[in-house]
């Protein structure tokens, strides 16, 4: 069986040559890539891909959301503001992954910092992020924690921003972005049992921001998996009270660590 499917992997990479050749490989070895080269001098198997594994070299991007020029998150409510409740669960989930041997990613280094949504997808596409999670919490009726990603292209549009009209993001993220929010959705349902409803995954078209741009600005931008999790209703009491509590943030953040996790070892 395994030589089959070398042998099967070896036709089909063969009926690639040609179009490499058009592209200007050097069809000696020379710029060829690796696995090609390796199948076409005869190696016994293909390389081993490179999980994605906790390490030092796994970065995570941790997006305390707001403010920022379109909600600074500093409202009042039931006690707390949206703002300081992201901050404060951020700060925890980041301690967290770091002693699960991941490096982190923060948008902002303090807690008032403002970060447009724009900024906050670029600082992930180029400080080397695996995966983007962006960090909110509801002011709508119902209670509970919600997981959003892109479900479609979106166009940003927003005030007079020079990328307006830009498109994303692609299909690739898209795809990557649902198996995200379903590991995390898995992982935050068994760590959060008892204390906050699941109120499911959805995508971003569910959104206000995302059925006028398509996706939310973070998605549209992004180059890697993103999600947006709407930890807790805060116009809920009970929500915010299990939100506001030391207890509950740390539970959440332990929550958010787990779903990662199962993202990279399902």
């Amino acid at each position: 069986m395994k030589i089959r499917i070398i042998l099967l992997m070896t036709a089909l990479l063969w009926g690639f040559l040609p179009l490499a050749e058009a592209a200007g490989w050097d069809l000696n070895g020379v710029g060829l890539p690796a696995v090609i080269s390796q199948l076409r001098d005869g190696a016994a198997a293909l390389p081993s891909p490179l999980p994605l594994m906790a390490s030092s070299h796994t970065i995570i991007c941790v997006d305390p959301g707001h403010p920022n020029t379109y909600n600074d998150g500093f409202t009042p409510v039931n006690g707390t503001n949206e703002t300081r409740i992201n901050w404060q669960v951020a700060l925890k989930l980041e301690k967290i992954l770091k002693e699960k041997g991941f490096e982190v990613l923060m948008t902002k280094s303090s807690e008032k910092e403002y970060v447009e949504n724009k900024d906050r997808a670029l600082m992930a596409n180029t400080g080397g992020a695996a995966l983007a999670v962006h960090l909110h919490c509801e002011s709508t009726p119902g209670s509970g924690f919600t997981i959003y990603y892109p479900d479609r292209e979106g166009t940003y549009d927003y005030k007079d921003d020079p990328d307006n009209g830009f498109k994303g993001p692609s299909q690739e993220v898209m795809a990557g972005s649902l198996v995200f929010a379903q590991a995390m959705s898995k992982g935050m349902a068994q760590g959060l049992a008892g204390g906050l409803a699941d109120l499911g995954v959805k995508g971003d078209s569910k959104t206000k921001v995302g059925s006028s741009q398509g996706a939310l600005t973070f998605s549209i931008f992004s180059k890697v998996p993103t999600i947006t999790i709407e930890m807790a209703v805060l116009t809920n009491l009970h929500d915010a009270n299990f939100i506001k509590s030391e207890a509950g943030q740390e539970k959440m953040a332990q929550a958010i660590a787990s779903g990662i996790l199962l993202y990279q070892t399902p």
